[in-house]
């Protein structure tokens, strides 16, 4: 069995390191009283830091290595929002307010500045042996899941929806339809670039 190089499982390691710590600062902080899990953000640095840990043991598995990609694709889609659309609706219009915690400021660093650059740098550094299909339904497949959870969620308990452009009753039907065909041709656009960056550096070697 194939096993993960010594010099990027350290960046492996770095990758579970840093999603668990910022996961474990967002539970901690208490900034925020949502529960962490409702975070596209958090399911998504759990899902990679656990895929990350299970590829360390398991290199060649292919269910491991479409987590692999459903994750990095989510930490990458979550990093953007935030910078783009959810940090500037902010009032300060920056990654942190004047009532942060130093415990979610940690974690905002963590998992929108530092877990994407390494997410990203693993998953070049170890290329999924899998075609662009693949990665697609991978990437997709996470995001439905987590939409259909929390929309389930929302419709039979008390739970609110944490992104307001996907509440009808806060942005309305349009900005919500146009909110969830913006996040679709993003994920296309992420997936297509990093698969575009794997081809690369797998030809670079």
């Amino acid at each position: 069995m194939r096993t993960v190089a010594r010099g990027s499982r350290w960046l492996t390691v770095g990758v579970v390191g840093t999603e668990m710590l910022g996961v474990a600062c967002q539970f901690v902080q208490s900034t925020d009283p949502r529960f962490p899990l409702v975070y596209f953000t958090i399911c998504s640095a759990l899902l990679t830091g656990a895929a990350a840990a299970a590829s360390l043991a398991w290199p060649e598995r292919a269910a491991v290595n479409r987590l692999r990609i459903a994750g990095a694709v989510g930490v990458v889609l979550s990093a953007l929002i935030f910078a783009v659309v959810i940090a500037p609706a902010t009032p300060t219009g920056t990654w942190f307010q004047p009532w942060d915690d130093g415990w979610v400021r940690t974690a905002t660093v963590l998992l929108h500045g530092v877990a994407p650059v390494l997410v990203v740098a693993e998953l070049l550094v170890r290329p999924p042996q899998r075609g662009l299909g693949t990665w697609m339904v991978s990437a997709y497949g996470w995001a439905a899941l987590y939409l259909a959870a929390v929309s389930i969620a929302g419709a039979t308990t008390r739970f609110t929806v944490p992104y307001p452009f996907l509440i009808p009753s806060e942005s309305g039907w349009p900005n919500v339809v146009l909110a969830l065909a913006a996040i679709t041709a993003l994920i296309s656009v992420i997936t297509a670039a990093l698969y575009g960056a794997r081809v690369v550096a797998l030809r670079a070697r």
